[in-house]
């Protein structure tokens, strides 16, 4: 998979989204001309979904797959949203300072 990957990422022209896709992208999945790519973040991936970034991306995989290609972008793991601080005090037990 990380050849793919790299293939994809030496197609791409524009530096940002070139590092996003290095960076952040674990999975390519293929499923009848249809890409599915697995993004580890929420952040990165709504970069790459953004109208300019999606342009450079769209490119780099017509360059790679042809120009009849569909993809979509997706979490990795959605819904685990949680940060090193949450993972060590669960919300549930999270207390706040009063006010006042």
């Amino acid at each position: 998979m990380e050849h793919q990957i790299k293939i994809l990422v030496a197609a791409l022209t524009h530096q940002h989204t070139n590092h996003l896709v290095l960076t952040h992208v674990k999975e390519l999945h293929f499923e009848n001309k249809h890409l599915t790519i697995l993004v580890d973040n929420a952040g990165p991936l709504h970069e790459l979904s953004s109208p300019e970034l999606d342009e450079h991306l769209r490119k780099g995989l017509e360059k790679v797959y042809g120009t009849d290609i569909t993809y979509e972008l997706k979490l990795m793991h959605p819904g685990h949203h949680t940060t090193e601080r949450q993972k060590k005090i669960p919300h549930s037990t999270r207390e706040y300072p009063k006010r006042g």
